[in-house]
């Protein structure tokens, strides 16, 4: 069974494009946690109240996507994870234009938890302790390495292409990076450099975790694309 955890605004909705395609019916879609709702003892705790649940789920289906946190499948005994990760300055700053976004369209902006001012700024947005360090909140008690495919969303095409090759998918569909921010001017966010030592400063732990998903990125490169 493939586990593949959807990070949010990491380009998981593109990449669960090709896996609809290539499992089809025996895909399941595992987006009923939000984890990100949830304070950090909650969230790890329903992590694992259900893992008996995940077991079910693996004799049903053969693969897995969603927002959840990996440690709720390791009690599924054939399985692999896959997961993508983006540069924490984009991710961060691409969650934060998705809430401005998302915030607009409600009648009621306080109903987002974590989140009481409506008008907050990119900088108040940083720190926010709950949105801080998020892949390292993801993959709670869950190494990195552990995972045999890590995509890269700056190398979005590559990433999509080692994948395709790993489970020998024969597919002509072309890929792209999916609900992005329309308002996006150019392919990187134009921060001020106090706004990006900031970000770096409160996710220190994603930046270590991301730096590493490019060092096993490039080797599956060099396995499958060489």
């Amino acid at each position: 069974m493939l586990v593949s955890v959807h990070v949010p605004k990491t380009g998981g909705v593109s990449f669960r494009t090709l896996l609809k395609e290539h499992f089809k019916d025996k895909l399941k879609y595992d987006y009923n946690d939000k984890p990100l709702n949830k304070n950090t003892l909650t969230r790890n705790l329903a992590a694992l109240t259900k893992m008996f649940n995940a077991i079910k789920i693996s004799k049903e289906y053969d693969c897995v996507h969603g927002h959840f946190l990996p440690i709720k499948y390791c009690l599924v005994k054939e399985k692999s994870f896959a997961i993508w990760l983006r540069d924490p300055v984009e991710r961060v700053a691409s969650r934060y234009y998705y809430y401005k976004r998302f915030i607009t369209s409600l009648s009621n902006p306080k109903s987002i938890k974590f989140i009481k001012n409506s008008d907050l700024s990119l900088k108040e947005f940083c720190e926010i302790k709950h949105f801080q360090n998020l892949y390292a909140k993801y993959l709670w008690g869950l190494s990195l390495d552990k995972f045999i495919f890590v995509g890269i969303t700056e190398n979005f095409e590559n990433s999509i292409e080692v994948f395709r090759r790993m489970f020998q998918i024969d597919s002509s569909t072309c890929l792209t990076i999916m609900n992005v921010n329309p308002h996006k001017k150019s392919s990187k966010y134009q921060l001020s450099r106090e706004i990006r030592n900031l970000i770096y400063d409160t996710n220190y732990k994603d930046y270590e975790i991301y730096k590493r998903g490019l060092i096993l990125n490039h080797e599956l490169e060099k396995k499958y694309l060489n």
